[in-house]
């Protein structure tokens, strides 16, 4: 009888220990954590590959490669015409067609031919004399570098010449699209005055 007896009071000590209670307070989060892993895994997952799903299933967007080419003729007389209506504030009309959305925005062609446009303007009088350097050439992109030197009597707060970066792409990126302007910004910038001068 005495053995009999002893068994559960063994099992009531071994309760009543902090050390025993610790053990089981683990064991009890164990098995719960794998029970809450296990139910993800088979009521969330179901019907997916699980971690061997791929992130997308669309084709993958790579960089296009440029190809390089020799500046092309049309890109150039696209830039000159671009000189000699946008940058003049001259048949701006003309202008809308050949100049691309980073410079147009969404801009209608009412609202371009007021003349209030992202192009900044040059009294320039060398705007059909004025050569190009080509910095770099693409089959789908040009930049281009021209100096333009001011008109007489263009007024003192006008810089006699102006060197500007001038960009053009294919419509749509594509080999066969139209040349549109889409970089015009000038290369010269104001120096910037040293701190602590003058006095």
């Amino acid at each position: 009888m005495e053995s009999s007896s002893s068994t559960p009071r063994r099992a009531a000590g071994i309760l009543n220990s902090p050390r025993a209670q610790r053990r089981l307070i683990i064991l009890s989060g164990g098995v719960l954590v794998i029970g809450f892993i296990a139910f993800l895994s088979a009521f969330l997952l179901r019907g997916t590959s699980g971690i061997h799903s791929p992130l997308s299933t669309l084709p993958a967007q790579t960089h296009v490669k440029l190809v390089k080419a020799p500046p092309s003729k049309e890109a150039l007389q696209v830039a000159r015409k671009f000189l000699e209506t946008a940058v003049l504030r001259k048949n701006l009309d003309q202008a809308y067609d050949i100049t691309g959305p980073a410079l147009r925005g969404n801009m209608t062609r009412a609202v371009w031919d007021k003349g209030t446009i992202a192009v900044a303007p040059y009294p320039a009088e060398n705007t059909k004399t004025a050569a190009f350097t080509v910095d770099w050439s693409f089959k789908t992109q040009i930049m281009l570098e021209v100096d333009l030197v001011a008109k007489k009597g263009s007024g003192s707060n006008i810089r006699p010449h102006l060197p500007y970066f001038l960009g053009l792409e294919r419509k749509g990126d594509k080999p066969n699209g139209a040349w549109q302007v889409n970089t015009w910004i000038s290369s010269w910038h104001p120096p910037v005055p040293m701190a602590g001068g003058g006095g």
